[in-house]
């Protein structure tokens, strides 16, 4: 009898939820913002992502936005759900959201992850 609910759960994932799962998945930590009005602008842009700032490794993380970057192996399709937390505390979660290939490498980028997409893509050739 558990399974049967267990399996009805899973059915009412969304579609999107369902399809990131089979991507690769990178955690991004960045220092806190305002996390609504980031949820917001990622609406309407993803190019939002970019203000934000990466946390210092060695820093102290009392409050920070961690973004799970969903990507395929050839990053032509990649989707970042935000989550934020306070004291280790999980306090907030984003819908998921589509990025673009030129953002995502750029936030990757930014944590010291540099993909060489030409190299990429000739291997896929």
């Amino acid at each position: 009898m558990l399974l049967f609910f267990k399996k009805k759960t899973a059915e009412a994932e969304p579609p999107l939820k369902k399809r990131v799962q089979n991507m690769k998945c990178r955690k991004i930590n960045f220092v806190d913002d305002d996390f609504d009005g980031l949820c917001r602008d990622m609406k309407q842009d993803c190019k939002a992502l970019m203000r934000l700032k990466p946390v210092n490794y060695y820093a102290i993380k009392n409050s920070y936005i961690m973004g799970m970057l969903y990507s395929e192996d050839d990053l032509s399709e990649n989707f970042i759900q935000l989550l934020h937390f306070e004291g280790e505390r999980q306090t907030g979660r984003s819908e998921i959201f589509p990025v673009d290939t030129e953002t995502a490498v750029k936030a990757l980028a930014k944590v010291g992850i540099m993909i060489d997409l030409k190299k990429i893509h000739e291997e896929k050739s």
